[in-house]
C-alpha cells in the first residue's frame, strides 16, 4: 500500500476518538458498510498513528493502550463493547462526539479510510500484532500499558520512509 500524502494539516487540532470514529461511521454508511466494534478501533488508532507519522503531532486526545488483541482506546472501547461483533450504531458515536472535523483533517481520514476500509477487524489487528509495531514492542500482557505517541509516530514514519524507498526503487527500475 503507498500513501501520499503532501499538503494535508498545516494546522492540527486534536480531536476525541469519537470525532474520528464519527467521521469514519460516515464514510462507512456512504459506503454501505457496517463497521463492528474491533474494525472501529483498529481504524481509529491507524488512521492517528498515520497523522502522527506525517505531521508528528497527535490527531486523538485519548490515550491508546497495548491490549491482548491491539492497540485500545479504552473510553471509546468501554462504550461500543456492547455492539459485539454487531455494527456500531452511529447514533450512540454522534452523542459522544464533540466537534466536526475540519476539512483538511476530514480529507485526511477519508484518504486512510480508503487505503483500509476493505480489510475486517480481524485483518486490521493482525496489522497492528506484526513483528517491529508499536503494540508487539508494549504489551506484556499487563494491564493499561500505554503506547505513547513519540513510539506510535516513530513507527508510521518508519513506515512512511520505507514507502518513500519503495517508490524510488520502482522509479529506478
Amino acid at each position: 500500500m503507498t500513501l501520499t500524502i503532501t499538503t494535508f494539516l498545516k494546522d492540527s487540532t486534536m480531536y476525541s476518538s469519537y470525532d474520528i470514529s464519527k467521521k469514519i461511521l460516515q464514510l462507512a454508511e456512504r459506503e454501505g458498510e457496517k463497521i463492528d466494534p474491533m474494525k472501529l478501533l483498529k481504524l481509529v488508532y491507524i488512521i492517528h498513528g498515520w497523522h502522527l507519522g506525517f505531521t508528528g503531532k497527535p490527531l486523538i486526545s485519548d490515550t491508546v493502550q497495548a491490549w491482548k488483541y491491539g492497540p485500545v482506546i479504552p473510553g471509546l472501547y468501554h462504550t461500543i463493547k456492547r455492539f459485539g461483533t454487531s455494527p456500531v450504531d452511529f447514533q450512540l458515536i454522534d452523542l459522544y462526539a464533540e466537534k466536526e472535523l475540519d476539512n483538511e483533517t476530514a480529507e485526511f481520514v477519508e484518504t486512510i479510510w480508503k487505503a483500509y476500509h476493505k480489510m475486517t477487524g480481524i485483518e486490521l489487528s493482525a496489522r497492528t500484532h506484526m513483528e517491529g509495531t508499536v503494540w508487539q514492542k508494549t504489551y506484556t500482557g499487563d494491564l493499561n500499558v500505554v503506547m505513547t505517541n513519540e513510539a506510535i509516530e516513530e513507527h508510521y514514519k518508519g513506515l512512511i520512509e520505507e514507502s518513500k524507498q519503495r517508490q524510488k526503487a520502482k522509479a529506478s527500475v
